[in-house]
């Protein structure tokens, strides 16, 4: 069930890269907050949490539902324009007229509740706020700032987003931003050239390039874009690692996020839940058991676990099928044998999978 994009025919100046230190900050903000989805990070968090003033980190924590799952406008979308240098892109948040900086910011909200962005209506303010208590009373006073006071929530935003920079942000900044811009000017130079499909190849596992031009992403949602009118923003990330995300909000361009440098594999969906479809028969869980230790033909799997011969030869198949066993031939017999590293890629791959 990907996400496809329709890419405009030829060479088009509607389809660009872009680095935004906005962006980066809130995919940094989503480590910090989630540092269990990001093993990989987990010195890292816990030393800059450990650092942290205890009002800053507890701001993290109540704001956090803008750099969750669904990203708030302004943390997503580098053409607010918020793609330039720090200082301008804060002082672009800072200019941002209230009312539409509450609208960006209760976005990922909004998207859960199925509401549209009418803040003036009651029945979405009451829901927003319904919604938020799961996540904690930090979290429903950052959301209630936003809805009475957005002009008061803005400027705690920028003062939050101002402070994270100064404790730990500029410096890793400083670190990653010539690789993130030399990765944009190299795929700006590949696009200019004519050659938009390479411009956009390997960008990550998780996302094919078609003969045909389209980009499939493979993510949970299962629609299809035209960015012919709207426009591509790609946007390169190093926090964001291994995640693939996609805004698509109307009115505005399609924004992707792709992982810098990719990653050398990403979860194949359908492998997994094919996996764990044919793992989901009880007698291939024995057969797997019997040729677990040591090498065995269906003959003798059959005759141990005293099961049909046939449907065992069936269950080998199934299981090979699905790259889970080997087969090898030894004289008149073939031999089976559990690949045990795809067995133990199953958890990881799916885990991969869920968090895309």
């Amino acid at each position: 069930m990907p996400i496809t994009l329709q890419l405009p025919a030829g060479r088009a100046p509607a389809v660009t890269f872009a680095v935004s230190p906005m962006v980066e900050l809130a995919w940094a903000w989503h480590v910090l907050v989630g540092a269990e989805h990001h093993p990989e990070r987990g010195e890292w968090a816990a030393r800059v949490l450990g650092e942290l003033p205890d009002d800053l980190a507890a701001e993290l924590d109540a704001w956090s539902f803008a750099v969750r799952a669904v990203r708030a406008t302004v943390f997503a979308d580098p053409t607010l324009p918020l793609a330039s240098g720090w200082d301008q892109a804060v002082t672009a948040l800072r200019r941002m007229p209230p009312a539409q900086f509450a609208a960006a910011m209760l976005r990922p909200l909004l998207r859960v509740g199925g509401r549209s962005g009418d803040l003036a209506d009651h029945r979405v303010r009451a829901e927003l706020v319904a919604l938020t208590r799961a996540r904690g009373a930090g979290a429903v006073r950052a959301v209630r700032l936003v809805l009475e006071k957005p002009g008061a929530a803005q400027a705690a935003v920028v003062g939050l987003l101002e402070g994270c920079w100064s404790a730990f942000f500029a410096a890793e900044w400083r670190q990653i931003e010539p690789a993130l811009c030399g990765e944009v000017r190299s795929r700006l130079g590949t696009s200019a050239r004519g050659d938009l499909r390479a411009a956009l190849s390997g960008l990550s596992p998780a996302i094919a390039v078609g003969e045909d031009g389209r980009v499939a992403i493979d993510k949970v949602q299962s629609k299809s874009l035209a960015v012919s009118e709207r426009g591509l923003v790609l946007v390169p990330t190093v926090f964001g690692t291994p995640h693939v995300y996609v805004a698509d909000e109307a009115g505005r361009p399609v924004v992707v996020h792709y992982p810098f440098p990719p990653p050398e594999r990403a979860a194949d969906r359908r492998l997994a839940l094919r996996r764990l479809d044919v793992l989901a028969h009880p007698a291939r869980l024995e057969v797997c058991r019997a040729i677990a230790v040591e090498p065995r033909s269906a003959r003798e799997i059959a005759r141990l676990w005293r099961l049909d011969e046939t449907a065992v030869t069936k269950h080998l198949s199934a299981l090979r099928a699905a790259g889970l066993v080997r087969a090898e031939r030894v004289g008149h017999f073939v031999r089976y044998s559990l690949e045990a590293s795809a067995i133990q890629t199953i958890g990881a791959d799916l885990l991969g999978v869920l968090r895309r």
